[in-house]
């Protein structure tokens, strides 16, 4: 159990349960990581043994209940939920499924039981064991309750955002600060693991994500690990890091080039940082992700090359709904979390990325990072 108060997770099941009875859901049935957590608190790590499967049950007025493996019992008492059922896990031929049924039967028959079916939401279930329980228990209807928990999650709490502006906090004096850690010649293994020690040693938890590049000019990707590659004279470094606090992440990055940059670089990095300057201007309740698309990309696409979204939500997992895209019509409101991730391709395979995070205030909005620095910061 994190150090939130409990008073924090029972608004969550609140809002929920309202949101239930509105959809005429009877029941939602949650079984991912995330979801788990921001309904319980449970801060675990024990979800990288894909074994067991863990579900919670929220329904409209009966009180919270987990189904667990039974070696999760302790730490589930330590949550808010005292409704507990467990079973010796693992288990092949039953991981909680019999329980699981049981307590669907407790509804009355045609009761709608939503589960996580919907966009950016997953079954950590074996997808067998969910067919098993349509096709004994079709007299209930299974609906998707993703759009359900996206509407609560998208609007950030007092606490979350606390958490989140720390941990945002922590990442960028690590930025701000590396270019003296650093020098030409260096690895990209070399660089982040001292980006990892900083951060950690700055107050975070733990470095979920961290993706490196570099290259002659540009890099061609952002989403792998660091490699041996050394940096060499007129490279571009980019290092993207998701760190979290209590669980909530940050999520932006940062260029460095090394030696003499092109200018051709020099003025991609430029109109990167002017068009999120530009876009910046608008960012506020009522604004569409779609016109933050929009803005974004007036100046960025070059030679017919889709981008695909420049930006996201941010909370509990590293992307959360909306994206910044042209056909996402989500609109902002206070209390969203957002980054906006324009990229500019310079040549074929030659790419730059800049990031930031945003807190969506009742009239405007509030960086959480640190500005990209408006020159690119060189490494000699």
């Amino acid at each position: 159990m994190n150090d939130f108060p409990k008073e924090e997770f029972i608004s969550r099941i609140e809002k929920i349960q309202i949101h239930i009875e509105k959809e005429n859901i009877d029941a939602v049935i949650i079984t991912s990581p995330s979801n788990f957590r921001y309904f319980t608190g449970l801060d675990s790590n024990f979800w990288e043994s894909p074994t067991r499967p863990w579900y919670l049950i929220i329904s409209k007025k009966n009180p919270i209940k987990a189904i667990i493996p039974s070696i999760g019992i302790t730490a589930m008492q330590n949550t808010l939920v005292n409704d507990i059922e467990t079973w010796e896990s693992p288990n092949p031929k039953d991981e909680g499924i019999s329980l699981l049924k049981k307590n669907i039967k407790s509804f009355p028959k045609n009761s709608n039981i939503g589960f996580e079916l919907g966009n950016e939401t997953f079954l950590r279930m074996s997808i067998n064991d969910y067919q098993d329980i349509q096709k004994n228990l079709s007299e209930y209807n299974f609906v998707d309750a993703s759009k359900i928990l996206w509407s609560i999650r998208k609007i950030k709490s007092e606490i979350e955002i606390s958490n989140i502006k720390e941990i945002c906090s922590i990442t960028s004096k690590v930025f701000d600060n590396f270019p003296e850690k650093i020098n030409l010649g260096m690895s990209e293994k070399q660089i982040t693991s001292i980006f990892k020690k900083e951060l950690i040693e700055g107050g975070a938890d733990y470095i979920q994500y961290m993706a490196c590049a570099s290259g002659l000019n540009g890099y061609n990707q952002i989403i792998c690990n660091p490699t041996e590659r050394v940096t060499k004279d007129g490279d571009i470094l980019i290092i993207d890091t998701g760190a979290t606090l209590n669980g909530y992440f940050s999520d932006f990055d940062r260029n460095f080039g090394f030696g003499k940059i092109h200018k051709q670089v020099l003025d991609a990095y430029n109109k990167l940082w002017e068009a999120t300057e530009r876009t910046l201007e608008i960012i506020k309740p009522g604004t569409s992700c779609s016109e933050i698309y929009s803005k974004l990309s007036q100046s960025l696409i070059t030679n017919n090359v889709s981008i695909g979204r420049m930006g996201h939500g941010l909370g509990l997992q590293l992307t959360e709904p909306p994206s910044i895209m042209k056909n996402d019509k989500t609109l902002l409101e206070e209390n969203m979390i957002i980054t906006l991730e324009p990229s500019i391709e310079m040549d074929e395979n030659k790419i730059l990325v800049q990031e930031e995070n945003l807190l969506i205030t009742k009239d405007s909005y509030k960086l959480l990072s640190t500005r990209t620095p408006e020159n690119l910061p060189i490494i000699n």
